[in-house]
């Protein structure tokens, strides 16, 4: 437990780039250990790296189609994701409405990650914009592991629940308004990046909102989409009477 925050912050700003990742390296060794739901000091240390890499980045040709060719998978990514998620979430209403004596309530999620899986789950490109500081593989297994708050990129849940408790369509209710949207805001309005017409949202949560770095997010070789039904019964209820 850290009791003076500010000082903490002080002694990571004059760390440079590699004696910070061998900070981070010990953090998530006792992280681990201590199966903890977070740890905030780990936390700061990576937003810290994020600083310092994207502080003075370069957007090179090659990092450029990089993160269009990131950008690309996400946008195919959450869109076949939608797709799937709405054909199941269809087809559950349909087996209810036959009288299932088993599905009280069922619930489609679909969502869209970024998954480790080793050194395969990071591209070694020809150009490495930090000079070989930054070891890309522990740190992408390091993100991968503590991105609680946006484990998914993104999520989409449709469940029976929506038909009782909304008024709205299932057009309504199975329409996607992130994807209307163009994300180029923020960091993704730099105007290296202004040939790319289209940033998805799942984008923007790893460029800006994540603690992974540029250079992080161009290296990602594993995205991993997922849509899971659950059938749920609520059992049998003994009577008041």
């Amino acid at each position: 437990m850290i009791e003076n925050w500010e000082e903490f912050h002080s002694e990571i700003e004059k760390l440079s780039l590699p004696d910070l990742e061998v900070m981070i390296k010990e953090l998530y060794k006792e992280f681990q250990r201590s199966r903890a739901y977070k740890d905030d000091r780990l936390n700061a240390c990576l937003r810290q790296r994020k600083y310092l890499i994207n502080k003075n980045f370069k957007f090179t040709p090659e990092v450029v189609r990089h993160i269009e060719r990131v950008n690309r998978i996400l946008t195919e990514s959450t869109a076949k994701v939608l797709q799937r998620t709405r054909l199941l979430y269809r087809q559950m209403v349909q087996i209810k409405a036959q009288g299932d004596d088993f599905l009280d309530d069922f619930e489609v999620e679909g969502t869209v990650a970024i998954h480790f899986c080793g050194e395969e789950s990071v591209l070694m490109l020809d150009e490495d914009e930090n000079g070989g500081q930054s070891d890309y593989v522990a740190m992408a297994d390091v993100l991968d592991y503590t991105q609680l708050a946006f484990e998914y990129l993104r999520s989409f849940s449709l469940s029976d629940r929506d038909n009782v408790d909304s008024n709205a369509t299932d057009e309504e209710r199975e329409t996607d308004n992130m994807l209307e949207l163009n994300w180029n805001i923020e960091l993704l309005d730099a105007p290296e990046l202004s040939a790319i017409e289209y940033f998805c949202y799942a984008s923007h949560i790893l460029f800006v909102d994540s603690n992974y770095s540029i250079s992080d997010a161009i290296r990602i070789n594993d995205v991993w989409n997922e849509v899971k039904v659950t059938h749920q019964n609520w059992g049998e209820k003994l009577s008041n009477d």
